[in-house]
């Protein structure tokens, strides 16, 4: 089942990935990777190889290489491949090109969809849409990467996506995070977010106790260990009859129970300092705060996972700058896995309180669509709806409160770049089904479920293994790569397909220019300003969002939209006067006049709308 897979803590990462397998006889179409071992020291990390062996989990095996399927997971090299196969074939409609390096070194992929025989994509409005920036979220890159395809497979066929990449164009990047994505997909290890070395423990070492796949079944997954009764803090809970399921009950358990691995640095925690530890949905520059320990005050808020700075993470880095040198995107989700919900802005404050209001009902119709299309229990803002969405926390008793959130991307979508900007999270950790009728589901419905509808297969029995540190053990549980985290790969394909209708919803409601008339008329006598004829043209707005949100507004992010005239020659001495500066609503119209100064030989001339994110419309004007 294994092939060796070695690195150690680097400050360069470089994960080393063999074809996908072929038939028998046959050559795999997906590139081989360099699979020489690269080892990398660096001072105050832990010392010696950690050997991560190679998994091929059949969960991220293709039915046929080389034939799309969405029942697996897709590795980096597929969705590349896939990705570098439809920019040839359909050179029109998708660009392919690197943003970015990752900490590793790794190319970042970004696809272009637009129609560019009706325009280029940065004169037209746009979405922008990301998954994989969580190394083991991966349902979240399915999600991406099944819009891309989806948008690819019907254009031309489908009245609707060909409208919208003829009009509008999509950016879309479905994995972010290459180095952590292809280690989780590729070995038994898990991190957050990024694979750069962090001191997650606060013990001055760097990933110095990642876990270890003891049993060698392809995951790390729980140890649970008998200490007599009332000496642990974990029992069994009774509601599951073959006593697989545990259940907290701190200071009057029978159990003890741990990460499966070892206490590689001796402080009695197990796999608490594993591979890497920073969050790149911490890293975001709205709102950011220090990890704990670096506010000097010890008095101001922290973050843990935040990074050394604002965007000091490449990925996230890459994003932002696309983004800003981008304005023309009024539409992103960047997309994460577990709860499930269509996740918003605010992350510190309650919407009704630090929201323009009109910004605040558009979020709230798109919070309403994407429940009717994902039948996601949550919908609203991290802050509040995000943090107490169960009411009181069925482990500690504890009601829940609205808490702050800093550095989440959201935030900086909407406060900075005033945008539409979810971080949508997919899957619901196999919560299917509420037994009890309660209201929340629970882990033993979780486990039943599986039992009824899986045959079980999401959870290992517990079996004895001998540890050389904790001696007699148990080491089980549930699968957590394939069924908490992500769901089982056939049941991965509603939840991107969902997902990916709800962002295709959102890039159609994009603000979109339109001249719907143009009238010219020849001014009589002399004109203080020179002008010989007035221009008048009625221009609408013909999406749903407006060509600026009022946060927008407020910050300048865009400009005002403008109608003016091009000509063949310089236009500049043409038009006479201050250009009129306006937004238009979803839906709105607006009739706009311009003064120009027209000469014998100008004959032909076009009318043109400019809008930062309504996109750019043009209209053919003879002079009689």
């Amino acid at each position: 089942m294994h092939t060796p897979f070695i690195f150690l803590a680097p400050v360069t990462f470089l994960i080393a990935v063999s074809a996908l397998a072929a038939p028998a006889g046959a050559q795999s179409p997906f590139p081989t990777t360099d699979t020489t071992r690269k080892t990398f020291l660096v001072p105050g990390e832990r010392a010696g190889a950690s050997v991560f062996p190679r998994v091929n989990y059949p969960e991220t095996q293709p039915k046929v290489p080389g034939e799309i399927d969405w029942a697996h997971y897709h590795s980096s090299e597929e969705i590349e491949w896939f990705m570098q196969k439809w920019a040839r074939e359909h050179p029109d409609l998708v660009s392919l090109y690197e943003v970015g390096k990752s900490f590793g070194g790794r190319p970042i992929w970004q696809v272009t969809l637009t129609n560019t025989r009706t325009g280029k994509h940065t004169d037209k409005p746009a979405a922008f849409f990301e998954g994989g920036r969580h190394s083991g979220e991966i349902t979240a890159t399915e999600s991406a990467f099944y819009l891309l395809w989806y948008l690819v497979d019907r254009y031309g066929k489908d009245p609707e996506v060909t409208a919208l990449l003829d009009r509008k164009a999509v950016y879309i990047r479905p994995l972010n995070n290459p180095d952590g994505s292809d280690m989780y997909r590729h070995t038994a290890q898990a991190n957050r977010s990024t694979v750069r070395p962090h001191d997650t423990d606060g013990d001055g070492l760097l990933d110095e106790d990642p876990g270890e796949d003891l049993d060698g079944d392809g995951y790390i997954r729980d140890m649970r260990k008998f200490v007599g009764k009332g000496k642990g803090d974990w029992e069994i809970d009774p509601r599951d009859s073959r006593r697989r399921l545990m259940r907290r009950a701190q200071g009057r358990g029978d159990w003890m129970v741990y990460s499966e691995g070892i206490d590689n640095d001796l402080d009695g925690r197990y796999n608490e300092d594993g591979v890497g530890g920073l969050d790149l949905h911490r890293n975001y520059p709205e709102n950011w705060r220090p990890e704990p320990g670096k506010d000097e005050t010890g008095r101001g808020y922290t973050q843990f996972g935040a990074g050394e700075y604002p965007l000091s993470e490449p990925e996230t880095r890459s994003v932002v700058l696309f983004l800003l040198t981008h304005p023309n995107v009024g539409v992103v989700n960047t997309m994460d896995t577990q709860v499930p919900m269509h996740l918003r802005p605010p992350s510190t404050c309650v919407s009704e309180e630090c929201m323009f209001p009109a910004d605040l009902a558009l979020y709230q119709h798109f919070d309403s669509v994407g429940l009717s299309i994902t039948k996601y229990p949550w919908a609203g803002d991290v802050f509040k709806t995000y943090n107490t969405r169960i009411p009181v926390n069925p482990i500690t008793g504890d009601t829940a409160r609205p808490s702050p959130l800093f550095g989440h991307s959201p935030d900086f979508g909407y406060f900075q770049y005033g945008a539409i900007w979810y971080g949508d999270e997919l899957w619901n950790g196999g919560r299917e089904r509420d037994y009890d009728g309660n209201g929340v589901v629970e882990q033993w419905e979780v486990l039943r479920y599986c039992d009824e509808n899986l045959g079980g297969r999401c959870f290992k029995a517990w079996t004895k293994y001998q540890h050389p540190q904790l001696g007699e053990v148990e080491i089980g549980g549930f699968n957590p790569k394939f069924y908490v985290q992500n769901g089982p790969p056939e049941m991965m394909e509603p939840w991107a397909r969902n997902q990916a209708l709800f962002n295709l919803y959102m890039a159609q409601s994009l603000p979109l220019m339109e001249i719907t008339d143009t009238r010219l008329g020849a001014l009589s006598g002399t004109q203080a300003d020179s002008a010989t004829h007035v221009l008048v043209v009625t221009v609408r707005n013909a999406g749903r969002i407006p060509t600026a949100l009022d946060q927008a507004q407020r910050v300048k992010i865009v400009r005002p939209d403008l109608v003016s005239a091009r000509f063949a020659k310089d236009a500049k001495s043409r038009v006479m006067g201050r250009p009129e500066e306006f937004w238009l609503g979803g839906g709105e119209s607006r009739t706009v006049t311009v003064r120009l100064r027209l000469d014998a030989a100008d004959r032909v001339f076009h009318a043109r709308a400019a809008s930062t994110r309504g996109g750019v419309a043009e209209r053919e004007v003879r002079v009689d």
